[in-house]
């Protein structure tokens, strides 16, 4: 196992995180539960202890999840949950990092995860109605009272996280990175770097494109968030094919998985502390564990990067979720 650090923390996490999506059981189709907590279990055992998951997802039901497929041993690991934003009977989501709400959300994580201290709580969006200094006071307040322990941003621009700096703490970024969207290289990574922000990579499989399991064009259900994702759409089809050919070759040719490959360019990327990764089923953690522990040759990555920079910007499109307030 690889790993990484929580900001300038001593906090040691996985450098393959278990990304916790698609136990909401709709955004990325149904899922079998029983298949998906064997999946947890294998993870534990092959030494991951980092895992991502939020309050919206399956609104609460992922956070119930993960904390029955942990048991007693969610409290050895180090368990990273998002909020800040509000949905209603209709599962109709809107952002809310009002200070009231952030507080209640924190409260009802900690009930579903059966935890004291979360170990990383991350605001998910950023909330255009509330100023991100209001909403980080909250949070620093329950930091202070031991409820967490690590305050991180997910989906935040450098902009926004240079206009924050020096106000409060922040230990990590959650962003999109792979090799279909690569906005970060541009100035996010380095500027993480300097400030000691880990930088965790989100969708670096691409919702699965990057995985090889599922091809351009695929068909996917009304609530599969992959539906109406640009990574899956005919933009720039030809030079996604064109990336997804060579990733094949280069699978062909080293024996490794078109996954774990994807994973890897993201991984022989020093600046970037964890990818996470959506895992449903103990096959395709084994998969996706291909990707440690090697590098990909100069030549490889130089090929990708061709192909790769082929590709037409905005692929990542917006998250599930990923809503006006």
């Amino acid at each position: 196992m690889e790993f990484g650090r929580i900001g300038g923390t001593d906090c040691i996490v996985s450098r393959l995180g278990f990304g916790c999506g698609a136990a909401s059981n709709y955004d990325y189709g149904l899922l079998d539960e029983a298949a998906w907590i064997d999946g947890v279990g294998a993870a534990l055992d092959a030494g991951v202890n980092f895992f991502d998951v939020a309050d919206v997802y399956g609104f609460g039901h992922a956070e119930n999840l993960l904390s029955r497929a942990l048991g007693s041993r969610r409290r050895e690991v180090i368990i990273a949950t998002k909020g800040g934003l509000r949905w209603d009977d209709n599962g109709r989501v809107t952002r809310d990092a009002s200070p009231k709400w952030i507080v209640r959300a924190l409260e009802d994580s900690l009930r579903r995860l059966r935890l004291d201290e979360i170990p990383l709580y991350q605001l998910h969006w950023p909330d255009p109605q509330t100023p991100a200094e209001e909403t980080l006071d909250a949070l620093s307040r329950c930091q202070n009272q031991g409820k967490i322990r690590f305050i991180g941003l997910s989906n935040f621009s450098l902009t926004e996280m240079q206009r924050l700096q020096g106000k409060h703490r922040i230990d990590s970024l959650q962003v999109p990175y792979n090799l279909l969207c690569r906005d970060i290289e541009k100035a996010i990574l380095s500027w993480c770097d300097i400030t000691k922000i880990s930088v965790f990579a989100h969708t670096g499989l691409a919702r699965g494109l990057l995985a090889g399991r599922r091809a351009l064009g695929s068909q996917f259900g009304a609530n599969d968030t992959r539906a109406r994702s640009p990574y899956f759409s005919d933009n720039g089809r030809v030079e996604k094919q064109s990336l997804l050919s060579e990733l094949e070759q280069i699978s062909e040719r080293t024996g490794h998985s078109v996954s774990s490959i994807s994973l890897r360019w993201i991984l022989d990327e020093p600046r970037v502390s964890a990818v996470l990764v959506g895992i449903k089923s103990r096959k395709q953690l084994n998969e996706n564990l291909e990707a440690l522990d090697w590098s990909l040759t100069s030549s490889d990555r130089e090929a990708l990067a061709i192909f790769s920079n082929a590709c037409p910007p905005g692929l990542a499109g917006i998250p599930a979720h990923g809503v006006e307030g």
